[in-house]
């Protein structure tokens, strides 16, 4: 009898201002983006989700992260990155309140990209926070691809989808490659082939 082979994973890091994606196969950094929240008109505005009451505004969110969500396992799936095409399993970082003082917005919003991804797809794999896209020194814990553009090596491909955060900062694709990594190694421990 032969294992499936483990696919693809999509890890997805949900953020009050910014939510990134990163298609993760095996070692290999396939694809990212980092998206944040749009105003009325469809224009970027890291605010745009602030007030937890204006459902309309998160929406226009959300749709932004299934859309890029489904035009990057679309985009897999015809074998447009550098490993072969085949099935992608999503995993996104679980919120869980924090202790203390905290905005509410910066928790239930990525509570509620949580929440709507479940429901997007049941089968995703859910990773509990720790630390995702903190190691340091990046050159030694990331790809070439999630390095910071300084210096002659490494830097995020030209390829990759927006990366909106301000001033470019790749710690949100950096955490997503670690919830793929997590649950990259639940798959290979499950010897579950599945995916979308």
């Amino acid at each position: 009898m032969t294992t499936p082979p483990v696919p693809a994973v999509l890890g997805i890091d949900p953020g009050r201002r910014w939510t990134a994606g990163v298609l993760r196969a095996g070692d290999t950094a396939l694809h990212g983006w980092t998206l944040g929240p749009v105003d009325a008109s469809g224009h970027p505005d890291p605010t745009g989700a602030d007030s937890v009451h204006d459902l309309a505004a998160w929406g226009r969110y959300m749709v932004r992260i299934i859309d890029a969500i489904e035009d990057t396992i679309a985009r897999h799936k015809a074998g447009a990155y550098a490993a072969p095409g085949g099935p992608v399993v999503l995993a996104v970082e679980m919120v869980v309140p924090p202790g203390g003082r905290i905005a509410l917005a910066d928790w239930l919003i990525p509570r509620q990209i949580v929440a709507a991804l479940v429901a997007y797809d049941p089968g995703a794999v859910l990773v509990a926070p720790g630390g995702h896209g903190k190691a340091r020194p990046v050159v030694e814990h990331y790809p070439p691809a999630l390095w910071p553009t300084k210096g002659a090596t490494g830097g995020r491909p030209a390829s990759w989808g927006p990366c909106e955060s301000r001033r470019g900062e790749r710690d949100h694709e950096r955490a997503a490659w670690d919830v793929a990594g997590v649950a990259l190694a639940a798959l290979a421990d499950d010897d579950v082939g599945g995916g979308a």
